[in-house]
């Protein structure tokens, strides 16, 4: 699912419905239509969620009603920013989830940010980027997102009014608060940031996204990314046909052939 509280049909918006112009596509729309595509070849459900702008909290804030209202429909959701990727398409999400370790009792996953000092917490410990999140359907986790959707109102966490404007948001929120509530074993799943978070051309660390990339801080290369994602299938593809009919496609002109009388 994606979500966003701005316009989504003006120029070049994923709802405009004048035709793409692929040289100036916005990473908006084509982060999307990268989440869309990936939903739609493994036969998912795909949403879109069209957020009011949040009162008086910065933007960001919209994704944590909307993951809260779509888990009234799903067993799991699955969140990720417009400007974060899936790297390799033709993986389930099933499959990820075996790797991860998710299990019944995971109420939340999210990557670890690089171990930077702005991405920590008041305690040190280095936050989890809520631009991909998995959540888990239960009792539990809607206490939990109840809680985090609250924060910033201090109905039940003094001073986390201060990250309803301040960045990181939301996360901040969850990385202050939230996780140190929610600590039963596998409640909050830290994912790798090595895997789920980074882009290849972040010099300065280690994550590289070899699974989900979020290009946080360098949007403009995702389109390029996207391209690049899908590209590196049309080779394979291409090589597999050409060995299923290599005896129709290769004439083999070294070979002696019998003479034709």
């Amino acid at each position: 699912m994606d979500v966003d509280s701005r316009p989504l049909d003006g120029p070049g918006g994923i709802a405009n419905g004048s035709q793409l112009n692929l040289t100036d596509i916005s990473y908006n729309t084509i982060g999307r239509l990268d989440h869309f595509m990936f939903a739609t070849i493994h036969g998912y459900d795909y949403k879109l969620y069209k957020a009011p702008s949040p009162v008086s909290l910065h933007g960001t804030w919209s994704k944590v009603s909307a993951i809260k209202e779509a888990l009234n429909d799903y067993e799991m959701v699955v969140f990720l920013d417009a400007d974060a990727i899936i790297q390799y398409p033709h993986l389930p999400l099933e499959w990820l989830f075996n790797y991860w370790g998710i299990d019944q009792n995971t109420r939340v996953a999210l990557a670890a940010d690089p171990d930077e000092p702005q991405n920590k917490d008041s305690h040190g410990k280095i936050y989890l980027n809520t631009g991909f999140l998995i959540a888990q359907r239960s009792p539990r986790t809607e206490e939990l997102f109840d809680a985090w959707e609250s924060c910033p109102s201090e109905v039940k966490y003094s001073n986390c009014s201060r990250w309803a404007q301040e960045w990181p948001h939301e996360q901040a929120a969850f990385g202050e608060y939230l996780r140190y509530d929610f600590d039963e074993p596998q409640e909050v799943l830290t994912l790798p940031c090595a895997e789920a978070n980074g882009y290849p051309e972040l010099e300065t660390s280690t994550c590289h996204g070899e699974f989900i990339r979020h290009y946080w801080t360098a949007k403009h290369l995702v389109p390029a990314a996207v391209e690049l994602s899908i590209a590196q299938y049309t080779p394979r593809a291409a090589h597999t046909m050409f060995h299923q009919d290599l005896e129709n496609v290769l004439v083999n002109m070294t070979e002696p052939v019998s003479p034709h009388y």
